[in-house]
């Protein structure tokens, strides 16, 4: 546990020192939930519980591309500049090092999503003239469900930006960010509950959400030393 720790903690240390990462991640979490969160108030018509519902299917994406801005940072990175190779010989496992740098992708990415929810439940309450903060799904949405996404998320692209060359990773970064996007949004379509936000809605999103992370950490366990120092530019 000890080197996981030292682990996730020098990449949220250098992820929270890129500027170019950080301003990026800031706009987006704070221009995009204003300008969905206007829209969202007026078609609720006041209904408090609807507008919790819009702000839970707007931050899980929020989060889950948070992750993807910070990943570039962790793993791609290392691969460009040759530093990869030093931690591979490093005395860790290569699990190990996945595990520590997905996590420390994971807590700036949902630092981030959290300013954005505050800034679109302080919109929405705004306009609402009442609450949001109080929704209790909206708030395990917040805390349990969106957390598992993003640390799924993270793990998933940095365990493929690892097993594959720079080129692939271009273009499989996008298919699976937004391969997440809209698994995330199709599931808040066709789960009982529609667009808005429901036990079962919450259910289904964290068996999912727990799903993708078993799945990253078995394809992060099959990745070689060997494969990533092939694929190294």
């Amino acid at each position: 546990m000890r080197t996981l720790s030292v682990i996730a903690r020098r990449e949220m240390r250098l992820a929270l020192r890129n500027r170019s990462a950080l301003i990026a991640s800031l706009i987006l979490a704070v221009w995009f939930p204003v300008i969905s969160v206007l829209g969202i108030a007026v078609g609720a018509g006041g209904d408090a519980a609807a507008v919790a519902g819009g702000i839970a299917a707007i931050t899980l994406p929020v989060g889950v591309f948070m992750g993807y801005i910070f990943c570039a940072d962790t793993f791609l990175r290392e691969k460009r500049d040759g530093t990869i190779e030093t931690l591979l010989c490093a005395p860790v496992s290569l699990r190990r090092l996945w595990e520590g740098k997905a996590i420390g992708v994971a807590v700036p990415a949902y630092l981030m999503m959290l300013l954005s929810a505050g800034v679109a439940i302080a919109a929405a309450s705004n306009i609402l003239g009442a609450s949001i903060a109080t929704e209790p799904l909206l708030l395990l949405h917040l805390v349990v469900i969106v957390p598992v996404w993003i640390l799924a998320a993270a793990g998933l692209i940095g365990a493929a930006q690892l097993a594959l060359g720079m080129r692939e990773n271009q273009i499989l970064g996008f298919i699976l960010i937004f391969g997440f996007i809209f698994l995330a949004g199709g599931l808040q379509e066709v789960v009982p509950g529609g667009a808005g936000i429901s036990v079962t809605l919450e259910a289904v999103l964290g068996a999912v959400g727990l799903a993708l992370l078993v799945l990253a950490r078995f394809i992060a366990g099959i990745v070689t030393k060997e494969r990533i120092v092939r694929t190294i530019p």
